[in-house]
């Protein structure tokens, strides 16, 4: 894909990566591990819902504004044992680490992924901006990116505008020169429309929009980005 942009910056999680599928399929594993561990859970975690009610739940509480998706996960376990069984901070520590290592190890790329980099110009630049803690480096392809970029604790998590002017600093672009995609209107879009890029909702299951968030353009695939070039 050749095109007028000098910079593509791109979400990692539901947009280069089935994450959602490399979670659902740790979570399971790590349930049978705890099963392992605590045979008495088992009627209790006959499947995934109630690790994923607890996440939910951390989620939507007010201090937890600021943590990392990574905290929240470990305290997700830890919450886990204390209210299903007994408070055991080590057995916590296990399992998140049984978790993340399995979800590293497992999360798929998208079919398109791997076509996008063999059809774009070398003359782009290429940003992994990313609000989760998937690195590409787990799935191959960290050498495809020239700037690789987390929230932490010196970079605020998208739409806030630091992973972008992170990465225009780095390459040494503008962001009329970048076109971001992503996944998530509240935090792909409206980052990349704060910032000034041009933004494209990836929309691979054809969600209604329901905010008031626009994106310049909408994509079903990632192969529909040479269109827009």
């Amino acid at each position: 894909m050749r095109s007028h942009y000098r910079l593509l910056s791109f979400d990692g999680d539901m947009t280069l990566w089935d994450f959602e599928a490399g979670m659902r399929a740790s979570l399971d594993a790590t349930r049978r591990l705890l099963i392992e561990r605590r045979p008495q859970m088992a009627d209790t975690l006959a499947d995934i819902q109630p690790m994923i009610a607890i996440r939910d739940r951390l989620l939507a509480d007010p201090g937890a504004a600021g943590l990392s998706f990574a905290e929240i996960r470990r305290r997700a376990f830890q919450t886990l044992l204390a209210e299903y069984d007994a408070p055991d901070d080590a057995l916590a520590a296990e399992l998140y680490d049984a978790y993340l290592q399995h979800r590293f190890d497992t999360t798929p790329l998208y079919a398109d992924t791997a076509a996008l980099f063999t059809s774009l110009d070398p003359a782009l630049c290429l940003a992994l901006l990313s609000n989760g803690n998937t690195h590409p480096k787990h799935l191959g392809i960290a050498d495809r990116f020239d700037v690789i970029a987390f929230a932490d604790d010196t970079h605020r998590p998208k739409p806030a505008p630091d992973l972008f002017e992170y990465a225009f600093e780095r390459l040494g672009c503008r962001a009329d020169e970048t076109m971001h995609i992503g996944d998530s209107l509240e935090t792909d879009i409206a980052g990349a429309n704060t910032v000034g890029a041009t933004s494209v909702w990836l929309n691979r299951d054809g969600r209604p929009n329901d905010t008031a968030i626009v994106p310049d353009h909408t994509v079903a695939s990632l192969a529909e980005l040479d269109a827009l070039r």
